[in-house]
């Protein structure tokens, strides 16, 4: 992703004038605000904050001639702009390539950051200078001097909580970051804690209609706002929630860069903080790669000297990289609004319209999760297996694994979670939630590699209202001479995908709920039939199912049998011979016939891949 200039425009930027008026009444500083400089014609800086100031202008001034040259596909400005945004213009290309510093520019910010150091340490309390050191720390790949920096601020005010919130983000420290930030949120008057927990720049415009309907500071806004920011992380079995922790750590970078000369060397406006908010701070820098001077004009003029020459720094046409990949920040309305009902592409990581964008550290790589689950009673709670396997996925290597498990009801944020350490790459997990719809997300990570393969979508238990008796989920297995009776039994020969081969027998398991003890007659109907990709949707599949069986009868099998004795729940295993199936998409259904109530079903989608 980049941002760059889109329109010509000539900014004069007054050197060494009296500084800036604060535009923001959210933070209280003790100092004066910063304001660029532009060198030889004026005084000497007299007091540290100016001094700090110069040397911030010189290493941006100095960066500028030393970019590299952007070789990627450049935006030409006065061309189509994907997301234009003010002066702005904003691309997202995860194909870009990765733009290193050049050796000179790391050296003259470790010299300004010395400056900055030793003007910091005898300067505690001034905001600009801290704010500079923490942010030139960040960008060298160092937050805990950053969170160093932050522990020793003496500002008035949520200045230095805030500057450690942010560091602490950066270190991966999301209870800790969540902490820090709970404090600067205590710190702000009612109005600046809504423009700080406002949600509007990240939602679509389906979801901001149903934001806008609660005031902030009401109950129902504060209840909409945790909604989002708990469905809205990418990885549930990570400790704290660090998508809202990304969003204050934004909103502190960018009270550091307001009033501080930046790589464009362009007025920090809001149309530059709103980027930021939307889509991070920039990470990295370069030249357009043309070599053509840009199509507009920046000067930078002292105090006096309207005729002043052309800075050739700000001649340099400037590209600016976040990271990436980076994903949709916040899912749509509909998941929102009814989490259990999502399917996989409702968690589509590039689902338009991408209104912001999160690059977690920890998901350098995000893939899908190869894996089978099923859902179980046990009382009033639902039992979920899942079986998964990423020996396949390149790059994770030897690499240590964890795992997470992490099922959410319907209709409130939490929920349960198996979390474990060390997990094999191909194995199982279960997690306990209360029975009902729930959302899944299934995840396995590798801190080393920056990979997180997942799988998350709603579960519900099989259709069966008003129906005394119920059907548990179809769970396939690898048969192994007997037939399990317990899903315990079934686990450590759980396939770990729904892609089966023909020439394999395949196992089936499944549960009956609220069977009568004293034994009743089960008529049992299984029944594998092309799935019919034309007609989505899994009702519609399963009348398809049903009509092929009879028409064609792939594989079908019927059993007249006895629910279990002294039992309300009666578990059953099957074994079918599918090598009479060609390769494709096929549905396996159940149906199970009890005196007294309708025909109940379970299905399952296989696909039978070549031998």
């Amino acid at each position: 992703m980049r941002r760059a200039l889109r329109h010509a425009v000539l900014l004069g930027l007054a050197i060494g004038a009296a500084p800036l008026a604060a535009q923001d009444t959210s933070r209280t500083a003790g100092t004066a605000a910063p304001s660029a400089t532009a060198g030889a014609d004026t005084a000497p800086p007299r007091d540290p904050h100016q001094l700090a100031q110069q040397a911030q202008y010189d290493f941006e001034r100095f960066r500028r001639l030393h970019l590299p040259r952007f070789t990627g596909r450049n935006f030409r400005p006065g061309g189509r702009c994907p997301e234009p945004v003010g002066m702005w213009c904003y691309f997202y290309e995860e194909d870009e390539p990765a733009m290193p510093e050049l050796p000179e520019a790391a050296q003259a910010r470790a010299k300004l950051l010395a400056t900055l150091d030793s003007l910091g340490r005898d300067n505690p309390a001034d905001d600009w200078i801290s704010g500079q050191r923490v942010r030139y720390l960040i960008e060298s790949g160092r937050p805990q001097e950053a969170l160093a920096v932050a522990e020793s601020c003496r500002s008035f005010g949520w200045w230095c909580d805030g500057l450690a919130g942010l560091a602490l983000h950066e270190m991966g420290r999301y209870v800790d970051a969540e902490a820090r930030f709970a404090k600067v949120l205590d710190r702000l008057t009612p109005r600046e804690r809504c423009r700080w927990t406002d949600l509007t720049p990240y939602l679509d415009e389906d979801t901001r209609r149903q934001y806008v309907r609660s005031l902030c500071g009401t109950p129902e806004r504060a209840a909409f706002e945790s909604r989002v920011w708990w469905f809205s992380r990418v990885r549930y079995g990570l400790q704290g929630n660090d998508s809202r922790t990304e969003h204050f750590s934004r909103l502190v970078y960018a009270e550091i860069m307001r009033e501080s000369v930046n790589a464009h060397t362009t007025i920090w406006d809001e149309a530059a903080r709103e980027l930021m908010v939307r889509f991070g701070w920039e990470r990295s820098w370069a030249q357009e790669g043309s070599g053509q001077m840009p199509p507009f004009e920046l000067a930078v003029r002292p105090p006096g000297r309207e005729d002043a020459t052309m800075d050739p720094s700000l001649r340099v046409n400037v590209i600016g990289l976040e990271a990436k990949p980076a994903y949709r920040f916040i899912p749509p309305v509909d998941v929102l609004t009814s989490p259990a009902s999502s399917d996989s592409i409702d968690w589509a990581v590039q689902l338009p319209p991408v209104v912001a964008r999160y690059a977690p550290k920890y998901a350098r790589r995000l893939l899908m999760l190869e894996h089978q689950q099923a859902l179980f009673r046990r009382g009033d709670t639902a039992l979920v297996v899942l079986a998964y396997d990423v020996t396949r996925v390149p790059g994770l290597g030897g690499a240590r694994l964890d795992g997470a498990l992490v099922l959410t009801p319907g209709t409130t944020p939490g929920g349960e979670a198996t979390i474990r350490r060390d997990v094999p790459k191909k194995g199982t997990l279960t997690v306990r939630a209360p029975w009902g719809p729930l959302l899944m997300s299934a995840e396995i990570e590798s801190e080393e590699t920056s990979t997180l393969v997942r799988a998350r979508y709603g579960i519900r238990p099989p259709f069966a209202v008003g129906a005394r008796v119920s059907l548990s989920d179809l769970l396939f297995y690898t048969p192994f001479g007997e037939f399990p009776t317990t899903v315990e039994a079934v686990l450590p020969h759980a396939l770990a995908t729904q892609k089966v081969r023909a020439d394999q027998p395949l196992g089936v398991y499944w549960e009956a709920y609220n069977t009568n003890p004293a034994g009743e007659k089960m008529t049992i109907s299984l029944v594998v039939a092309p799935d019919d990709e034309e007609r989505p949707g899994r009702v519609t599949r399963a009348a398809r199912a049903l009509r092929l069986s009879r028409e064609t009868s792939p594989v079908s099998l019927t059993i007249e049998d006895m629910s279990a004795r002294g039992a309300r729940t009666s578990p059953r295993a099957v074994q079918l011979d599918i090598s009479t199936l060609k390769p494709g998409d096929y549905l396996v259904q159940l149906e199970v016939d009890v005196a007294g109530q309708y025909v109940i079903r379970a299905d399952r989608r296989i696909t039978v891949v070549p031998r």
